[in-house]
């Protein structure tokens, strides 16, 4: 049979064709998922975030990374870049065109929302670069999973920090946020489930379904969250939620260069702490 009877021949092709099939499902199975990560400022659950992360990198992910202004004021861009080994971390002093960000990843992760994001998401503002790239991604289809617990009123860590106190009718009114969220199709998980939600884990719970968007209560056996410590801060820029992360410390400990915020120095005298710079 010469290479045209071949060619024409209908169990060859029928072959031919599942081979390349089957060489095309290989191709898909086998190409590394992508992620837009974005943070936006959030203290509550950036831990269980970057633990969600470093699992995501080390399971193949590509992950390309912007911070917010807020976020690159209240975190540490070195921190973050080295721990996910990343050549680059983006901000909005980056050159770089917004499409190459959000433009053909597999998924956007929202690693920790603050309430502003998480509000102005909801009503559809786009006042920032970090905005603009979760309204892309929302308006072009592509999945979102957003860790809630930096949002959530109801939160754990947040009333240990000291701001669970606020009216039922605000705390409606952060829920119906989060509520948007989910009615645009964004998967809202906990800080600890970050990764589960990444992946599609069918264990991973609904947070507004369960009782996931608070942290896990404390037992007795385990540690206080606010217990001493080196009271060690390795940042520049010192938030109020760093020191009160820190508020049985004696001693603060900061960079010779940190910039202290007057929120922070307020809950340093607030807290009768002491700063020291090294």
């Amino acid at each position: 049979m010469d290479l045209k009877d071949l060619i024409n021949s209908e169990a060859f092709m029928d072959v031919f064709i599942q081979k390349v099939v089957e060489e095309v499902i290989k191709r898909i199975k086998n190409k590394p998922k992508t992620a837009l990560v974005v943070f936006s400022g959030a203290a509550i659950g950036f831990k269980q975030a970057m633990d969600s992360l470093v699992k995501l990198k080390n399971d193949g992910w590509q992950l390309k990374v912007f911070l917010s202004d807020e976020a690159m004021n209240v975190f540490t861009p070195s921190y973050i870049q080295e721990t996910l080994g990343l050549d680059t971390i983006y901000n909005s002093g980056s050159k770089v065109a917004q499409k190459e960000l959000y433009g053909e990843v597999d998924q956007i992760i929202i690693a920790a929302t603050t309430v502003n994001t998480a509000a102005k998401v909801a009503h559809g503002i786009c006042d920032n670069e970090m905005l603009t790239l979760i309204n892309h991604g929302i308006m072009a289809g592509t999945p979102v999973v957003c860790a809630i617990n930096g949002a959530c009123p109801d939160d754990s860590v947040r009333a240990q920090l000291g701001m669970g106190k606020s009216p039922q009718g605000y705390r409606e009114l952060l829920r119906n946020n989060l509520k948007a969220l989910k009615s645009f199709g964004i998967k809202l998980v906990s800080s600890d489930e970050l990764y589960d939600g990444c992946v599609g884990k069918d264990s991973c719970k609904d947070a507004l379904q369960s009782s996931a968007c608070a942290a896990p209560a404390q037992t007795a056996k385990e540690s206080d969250p606010f217990e001493p410590d080196d009271g060690m801060i390795a940042k520049r820029i010192i938030s109020r939620g760093d020191v009160l992360l820190h508020r049985n410390s004696k001693v603060i400990k900061v960079p010779a260069d940190a910039i202290i915020t007057e929120y922070a120095k307020e809950a340093i005298a607030t807290l009768g702490l002491r700063v020291e710079k090294i």
